[in-house]
């Protein structure tokens, strides 16, 4: 570190005057390393963003857009993220929301007071709950929800869900793509559903 600044004291210096000034328009939008053939799978910080999370410091209401392996396109925003203690891989998200939009025209909408995202394992974890929406008109409460950025892949455990037709809770879910990619919310686990018999005829 010594070496660095000894390296560029001038740099370090002009920049302990110009980053206060530029940290808004900097820190507001968190973007993916963008490729010729667009944004790559997965997520990750710019080079900026990543030091800033290093030093301790936190992005104020970022927005991560990008793309999982299959090409299909996803929008988060928070509040707030700012780096796990002793581990910049690990970052803390406050009030997150956002959604990913599926091959099939399937899209999920999740939102939660409180969030943990991995760089390394590229996964988001909601670990004190949440919300998720289907397009298909299922609205749901849950108690934890893993994603796996790179393939849109979703599962979770406590599951209160009221759609078209009727309400169902289950210990256990997951939403995956089926063989026509049609990315199905699965129950298991102590399923238990109140069928509503006025919505039978949609």
């Amino acid at each position: 570190m010594a070496r660095r600044l000894g390296t560029y004291s001038r740099m370090v210096a002009w920049l302990k005057i110009l980053l206060p000034l530029l940290a808004v328009a900097v820190l507001g939008t968190v973007f993916l390393i963008n490729t010729d053939n667009g944004f790559e799978s997965g997520f990750t910080f710019t080079k900026a963003d990543r030091e800033t999370l290093e030093a301790g410091s936190f992005l104020s209401h970022p927005q991560i857009d990008g793309m999982t392996n299959k090409g299909e396109p996803y929008h988060l925003t928070a509040e707030k993220i700012a780096p796990l203690r002793d581990d910049p891989n690990l970052v803390e998200v406050t009030s997150l929301s956002g959604d990913f939009r599926f091959l099939a025209g399937d899209k999920v909408t999740l939102a939660a007071e409180s969030a943990l995202f991995d760089i390394r394992a590229q996964t988001i974890t909601l670990q004190t709950g949440g919300r998720i929406e289907t397009s298909d008109g299922n609205i749901a409460e849950i108690k934890t929800l893993v994603v796996q950025i790179e393939t849109g892949e979703m599962s979770g455990t406590g599951i209160e869900a009221n759609g078209p037709l009727g309400q169902i809770s289950a210990d256990q879910f997951r939403i995956e793509a089926n063989d026509t990619e049609n990315h199905v919310l699965w129950f298991e686990n102590n399923v238990r559903m109140r069928y509503d018999l006025q919505n039978e005829s949609y």
